[in-house]
């Protein structure tokens, strides 16, 4: 133990004395290679982290997206900034990649993640010579979790500042499990039978939020006691923020015959369960208005008053052309359990190892749609031309009114679960074992839309222009505003 310890340190201590992150090795995912780029388990008391940014390495990631990481990253190999491109190439290396330019690296190798507090690993940075140090999360961080090429490992790459992550814990344990089989193999003590539980199981959350631009052409109609004015056709923008989490679990349970090598076995046994979960926006689609109008209900005065620069609207006026909504039926769909079968014991003598295939997958397509009323404030608009008075602008405001405008917002997605995992075990030998057994683990979903809002205009406010004829007219009615829409004594 103490020989092993020895090595560890020493292992890391060359990694932080040359300041060197990674190294030129062969692309085998998951051995060796991968601990040459970060390091084994530390007996260093690890640097704790409550806060990313002051040693950035490949830079921060805009969104928690896959696009947005596989993107970002791309932009910094292209560029070479700081001189990150052989560090990426070599990250992607070491897990079994050919470099960035790899066919098989895409954003569906990307996962956005959440890093909990607590986890220990090697942190990377770019100061001081791409050094990496044994450290600890302070608190939970923003990450993205890079799988393998194989697929049977993966590192992180921290949201922000893009610092390259690393926990060797889960393959130094594997290894060590697979050293222990190993050797309870060529022992070959006298072996007996012992019955146990396995249960598999896996947990995953994922945020994402996104922010959507389109412009919508919406008219606008005055209306005084079933009468009604035309004010035209409005071309706005308008903007959907939405933010959804998302969370996922997955189980398994089976029950077999162990063998027993006289060292004893757990009755019961529990293996986490990796779960990834994923994303994707469909399609969006925004409504607004009253049958596809903005209604002004105003008063007699305000009437006169835009009667005499709008004409009433015909009886047959065309609506606006609206976007048809979003629609869908559910779809939820996710791995059923597949019956769990115990092993029968054999004689007590002979053992074969058996390749347990857990898998769970979970399906989730729907439409999320929200309705609101967004208050919206008329502008008009004057430019005066000519000389101006001490203190007098050239543009001149009228607040025509606030008025409320219905909106219904709808969003397609599709979320995705996938979970999988390969564990050996050696069971007693009853002549009908099954070498590689596939396993259908069962999987839930749930997510829900925290934020979906819908904004109309330019921040609740649309602008008319008006000649100053038309300025003057309704000057008398409606009241002098800032451009803004506030009502203060002076504007700027």
């Amino acid at each position: 133990m103490k020989k092993r310890l020895n090595f560890i340190v020493l292992n890391a201590a060359i990694l932080l004395t040359l300041g060197i992150s990674f190294q030129s090795f062969s692309q085998t995912p998951c051995s060796a290679d991968l601990h040459a780029v970060f390091g084994n388990s530390s007996s260093d008391v690890p640097v704790v982290l409550n806060r990313l940014g002051t040693s950035p390495q490949f830079g921060e990631i805009p969104k928690h997206t896959a696009k947005a990481a596989y993107n970002h990253l791309k932009n910094i190999h292209q560029k070479n900034v700081r001189n990150s491109k052989s560090e990426i190439d070599s990250y992607l290396k070491a897990l079994g990649y050919t470099g960035f330019a790899d066919s098989e690296f895409t954003s569906s190798k990307i996962t956005p993640e959440i890093l909990p507090k607590g986890k220990i690993g090697w942190m990377g940075a770019y100061s001081r010579g791409h050094k990496y140090k044994w450290s600890i999360l302070g608190k939970d961080f923003e990450t993205f979790r890079i799988a393998s090429k194989d697929g049977s490992c993966f590192a992180y790459i921290m949201k922000k500042c893009g610092n390259a992550f690393y926990d060797p814990a889960p393959r130094e344990a594997a290894a060590a499990e697979a050293a222990a089989a190993a050797l309870a193999f060529n022992s070959k003590p006298k072996v007996t039978c012992a019955t146990q539980t396995i249960n598999f199981s896996g947990k995953g959350k994922i945020q994402a939020g996104d922010v959507l631009n389109t412009t919508k052409n919406l008219p606008v109609v005055a209306s005084y006691n079933g009468k009604s004015l035309c004010l035209g056709d409005f071309t706005v923008p308008v903007r959907l923020t939405y933010e959804m989490t998302a969370s996922g679990e997955v189980n398994y349970s089976k029950t077999v015959q162990i063998c027993d090598y006289g060292t004893g076995v757990p009755a019961t046994s529990n293996i986490n369960l990796p779960l990834l979960l994923n994303y994707n926006l469909g399609g969006s689609d925004v409504t607004i208005g009253d049958d596809g109008k903005m209604t002004m209900v105003i008063n007699s005065k305000q009437y006169k008053a835009l009667k005499k620069v709008y004409k009433v609207c015909p009886t047959d006026a065309a609506l606006a052309p609206q976007n048809k909504t979003l629609a869908g039926t559910k779809v939820n769909t996710a791995s059923e359990s597949t019956p769990a079968s115990a092993v029968v014991a054999g004689n007590g003598q002979t053992c074969v190892k058996q390749t347990l295939s857990v898998v769970g997958t979970a399906v989730t397509e729907d439409i999320s749609s929200k309705s609101s009323t967004n208050e919206v404030t008329i502008i008009g608009m004057y430019k005066k031309a000519g000389k101006l008075q001490k203190g007098e602008t050239a543009n001149k405001y009228l607040c025509l009114g606030s008025y409320n405008v219905p909106a219904k917002s709808s969003l397609q997605y599709a979320l995705k679960g996938n979970s999988n995992l390969s564990h050996i075990i050696e069971v007693c030998d009853n002549g009908n074992v099954n070498p590689n057994e596939s396993l259908n683990a069962t999987m839930k979903l749930t997510n829900s839309f925290t934020k979906q809002e819908t904004m109309i205009g330019d921040y609740g406010r649309i602008y008319r222009t008006l000649t100053k004829s038309e300025y003057k007219k309704l000057g008398k009615v409606f009241k002098r505003c800032c451009s803004d829409g506030s009502s203060k004594s002076k504007c700027y």
